[in-house]
């Protein structure tokens, strides 16, 4: 079996004696690297094979111990390196800029070898930990943005051919999110649109939207008539229920499009309205909201779920949506209300063109910071030519 291999420790101290003494203390325990100069310790610390800590003496010609910990915490290849001065000074103020430059601690002269391996060990430990973590955070991260690609790999590519256009617009959250959609034919007459958002954030909320979203696309719901909405919801109710999937819950809307007769049946379960344009006589654009007041999908199994329908008899545009798109702190501090978005989409509207860009491009002008939204934006548009 292989010895585990000792931690580094560089000791800095232009006083071949003092590192000897150190070298003493340190040797059955530590690796010792030593260095006389603040200029070879920089090198020594911004090798491929850096040490775990730095013992710093202050007092030194050239560069003291101050300016070489100023380097060190000016590099973004050193910066993470635990210093611990050096010195024979007691003063107060002295201890104090070490600490303001980003030293972890004092070990004063004479040394005293018990306390000097206790504090140099209890900041090799910090080290260590302060590593792994920033290691787990790394993979975490990683393994969020594999997730987040495999989100983005699940959502349909626009449709551009036929009476039946469509666009969309999903920009993530700083967190992997939980909203999923998509779209695809029953069969040769039947269009079904379909969008969820999962409570929360993390890898736990994407899973469940992409199997979510994956039993809706492959139609492999239990007892599901995939042209009937409320069956739809009612079959995933009962397939993912909270108590089975780490007590998650997710709002949905599906609809479904007879190209046929123009019917449009539409169910929702917790989620925002859809909003449906269409044009009267005069072809003046006429909103109507679809919401079927059904509660979200996980909470007790076997319930029924209502569903609605109308027919659309001319050119319509249908947007269906996640409450990120609208939740937003604006620049007043106030939180956008589903109200004040309603108004937004009715006056800006055009049903004969597609407005995902400018949507989008409206919310982020009212975010009251600019960067990432502070939920997945997830906005599904239909364009309907009849």
């Amino acid at each position: 079996m292989t010895e585990p291999v000792k931690p580094v420790i560089l000791v800095v101290d232009d006083t071949p004696a003092n590192l000897s003494l150190m070298s003493g203390i340190l040797q059955d325990y530590y690796q010792v690297k030593a260095a006389t100069s603040g200029e070879k310790a920089l090198k020594i610390a911004a090798s491929a094979n850096p040490p775990d800590l730095i013992l710093l003496d202050i007092m030194m010609p050239e560069m003291d111990g101050y300016q070489v910990c100023r380097h060190l915490k000016s590099d973004s290849h050193t910066r993470e390196i635990p210093v611990i001065f050096l010195t024979a000074m007691s003063e107060v103020q002295d201890e104090a800029l070490g600490l303001e430059l980003g030293a972890v601690d004092y070990i004063t002269k004479p040394v005293s070898p018990p306390i000097a391996l206790a504090r140099i060990k209890t900041q090799i430990t910090l080290y260590h930990q302060r590593k792994a973590l920033i290691e787990s955070q790394r993979k975490l991260a990683a393994e969020l943005n594999e997730a987040a690609e495999y989100v983005l790999g699940v959502l349909p590519a626009p449709i551009r051919q036929g009476e039946v256009h469509t666009n969309w617009k999903h920009v993530p959250s700083t967190s992997l999110g939980g909203d999923a959609f998509g779209y695809h034919w029953v069969d040769d007459d039947h269009l079904a649109i379909y969008l969820l958002d999962v409570c929360g954030h993390g890898v736990g909320s994407a899973l469940l939207s992409v199997s979510a979203i994956n039993a809706l696309r492959s139609q492999s719901l239990k007892a599901a008539d995939f042209t009937s909405p409320g069956s739809v919801l009612a079959a995933l109710n009962n397939a993912f229920q909270m108590e089975d999937h780490s007590n998650k819950f997710f709002t949905a809307w599906y609809g479904v499009y007879n190209r046929r007769s123009g019917e449009l049946r539409h169910a929702s379960a917790g989620h925002p309205p859809a909003f449906l344009f269409t044009a009267d006589a005069n072809n003046t654009s006429i909103m109507h909201q679809l919401s079927t007041g059904n509660i979200a999908i996980g909470y007790l199994p076997g319930m029924p779920f209502e569903e609605s329908s109308l027919i659309i008899q001319g050119p319509a545009k249908l947007y269906v949506y996640s409450d990120g798109v609208y939740e937003l702190h604006q620049r007043d501090g106030s939180m956008l209300t589903l109200y004040e978005f309603t108004a937004i989409i009715k006056r800006m509207t055009e049903i004969g063109r597609s407005q995902t860009d400018d949507i989008l491009s409206a919310m982020t002008a009212l975010k009251s910071e600019p960067g990432p939204f502070d939920d997945d934006f997830s906005l599904l548009e239909v364009i309907f030519s009849r």
